[in-house]
């Protein structure tokens, strides 16, 4: 008597069996396609921000140098030591005020970008999350 080949063929599981109970392997394209979307819509936001961050940045430096060089240029012009002192004291007293202004609009933008760049994250978690526990409730279902 001749043995029978076992079949070589997998079986597609189904929802509610295997290592994956709540996961149907089918839908795994479809979860795969809905994720490479949410993570293009994260990187947009990411990149969209970070150039934000840079023009904001890059004009500030640029105003700072403007502003550094009339300084030097002030102070070289001055006749006396009061008049450089008082050149020297502006200067600092507005480069602090500029970089305490500087500081705050970073901060602010790099908090919109981590907000911008994680909510389609977000967003695709509870639904991700939501539809795992409409499987359980499936699958609890067809079980009883």
């Amino acid at each position: 008597m001749a043995k029978e080949k076992a079949s070589t063929t997998p079986k597609a599981a189904s929802p509610g069996s295997g290592p994956f109970p709540l996961i149907n392997p089918d839908d795994l394209s479809k979860l795969n396609n809905r994720n490479m979307q949410v993570a293009t819509r994260a990187a947009r936001a990411y990149f969209d921000s970070a150039a934000k961050f840079n023009q904001e940045f890059m004009g500030f430096m640029s105003n700072r140098v403007k502003k550094d060089i009339a300084t030097a240029q002030n102070f070289m012009k001055s006749k006396t030591s009061e008049q450089a002192f008082h050149c020297q004291a502006e200067f600092v007293e507005d480069a602090i005020r500029d970089y305490a202004e500087e500081a705050s609009k970073i901060l602010n933008l790099v908090a919109d970008m981590a907000h911008d760049t994680m909510s389609p994250v977000e967003e695709r978690t509870e639904e991700l999350l939501h539809e795992i526990d409409e499987r359980a409730k499936g699958d609890e279902a067809v079980s009883e």
